[in-house]
């Protein structure tokens, strides 16, 4: 395909490859998440130790990539379907803008909920 093509498609060839990306990270992320938590069941399943986990650097770390590209993946296949669905011009805009917003505040949100463990 033409670059022209590709550039001016309605869904965008980087934010279709990010949702590749994305996909594959929550997969992984996912996996290590059950792995460890449950089927290497760290102590019992008790508030003191899960929140002793996630404390930890590494659940930190994979916890907030888990809720950003969650949260992307979410948002851009929301705007995927919408495109379909025929918002175009002005109405594209504003729907980006909506959705990141969105996305912003909802991750602002997970991570103020995440903040007393990420802190600690």
């Amino acid at each position: 395909m033409r670059r022209d093509v590709i550039e001016t498609h309605a869904g965008g060839m980087w934010l279709w490859l990010l949702q590749r990306v994305t996909a594959v990270v929550l997969v992984v992320g996912l996996a290590v998440h059950l792995i460890v938590l449950h089927a290497f069941n760290l102590g019992d399943l008790s508030y003191d130790n899960v929140a002793a986990r996630v404390a930890s650097w590494f659940f930190a770390a994979v916890d907030l990539s888990l809720l950003g590209a969650g949260l992307f993946h979410a948002l851009n296949g929301t705007r995927m379907v919408l495109l379909d669905y025929g918002f175009t011009g002005s109405n594209r805009r504003v729907l980006a803008a909506v959705l990141w917003v969105v996305g912003v505040v909802s991750f602002a949100y997970g991570t103020w909920a995440l903040w007393p463990w990420l802190t600690a």
